[in-house]
């Protein structure tokens, strides 16, 4: 493995289709939902918790543990592929940004967003289809009132949208410190004009463009049985792009549609201005 880069964002933004199209490219391994950052996780847990580890001094201990997880993170996806550049997945990478800016400062970062109405609904549509899946830790979640369930896909710190989108303000100060890092990619822009926005990823992360079919899209190298999630996740794609007509306009109503807006004033200033 030559170079990590890392796409993160929110839920049911058509990254596992975005990844499973760069990964057409050969020099391309991108992942289904990266574990990695729960090794992060408990690797700084028990470095900052074992009286052994806090024995050594404070920048021996950085360094060796800054070295540890950069040589096991190579070492995992040499094991999987001899791509020289992989795209990890995982929107859990925005709470461990301060360890992977120093893994590589020369990693990118592909973050992807959508219209939280567009979210929202596609989620409601997930979980009239999947009954048995629950959202999150909340057993009472699909017997709320439509209104407080609105409420709670943004606010659950655990659900699958409450998570990444309390970390957006973080993800913003972040990428505001380090410009050429970053690169914001919209589904609605990428719908709309996906060889465009294709031909811009590329050139952010300093990459030769490569022509896609965008009618014959490979499966994933990394496949992922959704059942074991136990929450309302879906990553099974089509083998064809395929645009995608708004979802919110049919089943919001203007006072849901304001309320979403007016509770995520900062998501959508930062990243929707032309909405607010």
């Amino acid at each position: 493995m030559q170079q990590l880069h890392y796409c993160l964002g929110l839920p049911r933004t058509c990254s596992s289709v975005i990844m499973n199209i760069l990964n057409e490219n050969p020099r391309f391994f991108t992942t289904g939902t990266c574990p990695l950052p729960y090794y992060v996780y408990t690797c700084r847990d028990i470095t900052s918790n074992v009286s052994e580890f806090l024995a050594l001094d404070k920048d021996v201990l950085n360094d060796a543990y800054m070295n540890f997880l950069r040589q096991g993170i190579r070492g995992w996806f040499e094991s999987m592929t001899d791509k020289p550049v992989v795209i990890s997945k995982s929107r859990v990478w925005a709470e461990y940004l301060n360890h992977t800016l120093k893994f590589n400062p020369n990693s990118k970062y592909l973050y992807i967003v959508r219209d939280l109405r567009d979210i929202i609904c596609s989620f409601e549509t997930l979980m009239d289809k999947y009954p048995v899946v629950k959202n999150g830790e909340n057993e009472q979640f699909q017997h709320e009132p439509f209104e407080k369930r609105i409420e709670m896909y943004c606010t659950e710190g655990m659900a699958n949208l409450g998570r990444p989108l309390q970390m957006v303000p973080h993800v913003v100060e972040v990428a505001r410190k380090h410009p050429d890092n970053f690169f914001i990619l919209r589904h609605e822009d990428f719908n709309q004009n996906p060889r465009e926005m294709l031909r811009m990823v590329y050139e952010f992360l300093g990459e030769e463009y490569f022509e896609h079919d965008f009618d014959n899209i490979p499966p994933s190298d990394y496949y992922e049985h959704d059942t074991v999630y136990r929450s309302m996740v879906q990553h099974k794609t089509g083998t064809k792009l395929r645009k995608l007509e708004p979802r919110w306009p049919n089943v919001l109503t203007k006072e849901q549609s304001d309320m979403i807006i007016k509770n995520n004033l900062f998501f959508y200033k930062t990243f929707y201005p032309e909405l607010v």
